[in-house]
């Protein structure tokens, strides 16, 4: 007797809960969906976040590279001068800073990306010899 009693007790506690109702599901896809839209609008910015952090870095290493180059050769490492124009202590205003010259002398080790470009500042504000980067597509400068 009893147990006829806990058998029929167990299947009316079961009856009505197969599975999932429809709303349930959606409900829980909407949580999900939501989740997921704020997920990924925080991290669309980071990407460009992190490629200005690593340029400022690389503005850095060649900064101090550049500076390295003149301690030891007494001018700076500049790209392509302009016509008529030979390397002296003070680099021109805007001239490149010649990358491969700083990796030629082992005074650099890796290059940076294509998309960052870093030439010398020649103003009041800053000294002999102070390297400018800029990043392609984006407003994120090294030495402003």
């Amino acid at each position: 007797m009893m147990i006829k009693l806990l058998a029929t007790a167990h299947q009316r506690s079961r009856r009505g809960q197969d599975g999932f109702t429809l709303v349930e599901l959606l409900v829980v896809i909407a949580i999900l969906g939501i989740l997921a839209a704020i997920v990924l609008f925080n991290i669309s910015g980071v990407n460009a976040s992190a490629a200005c952090n690593a340029m400022k870095t690389d503005g850095a290493t060649i900064q101090g590279a550049a500076d390295v180059y003149y301690n030891a050769k007494g001018v700076y490492p500049v790209g392509p001068p302009p016509v008529g124009q030979v390397d002296t202590a003070t680099p021109p205003n805007a001239s490149t800073v010649s990358i491969t010259e700083l990796l030629s002398n082992n005074f650099l080790h890796q290059a940076p990306p294509a998309t960052e470009t870093f030439t010398y500042i020649v103003s009041v504000n800053y000294g002999n010899g102070t390297v400018h980067g800029a990043l392609a597509g984006a407003a994120c400068v090294y030495n402003p």
